[in-house]
């Protein structure tokens, strides 16, 4: 759990220039930072959240979640 948020502060590393936080993560999800804290403290994730961030940079799911393939969806590769 916790590499896939990690994985999520990569995503966001250039836009807050490295100094990433976690309130800065809940921020982008669209959660509460006490959301983001209790789904810590509970060993869960904010599945919904995490989708929506995915659309919304064009992530690949399947590296956010299992670091399988590129960070990047590629669209071109999809719709062939």
């Amino acid at each position: 759990m916790e590499d896939i948020f990690n994985r999520v502060k990569d995503i966001l590393n250039d836009k807050y220039k490295g100094m990433v936080l976690d309130k800065n993560v809940a921020y982008e999800l669209g959660i509460t930072s006490t959301s983001l804290a209790t789904h810590k403290n509970r060993n869960s994730l904010p599945f919904t959240a995490l989708t929506e961030f995915c659309l919304k940079h064009k992530i690949n799911i399947n590296w956010l979640f299992y670091n399988i393939g590129t960070k990047e969806l590629d669209y071109a590769k999809e719709n062939m």
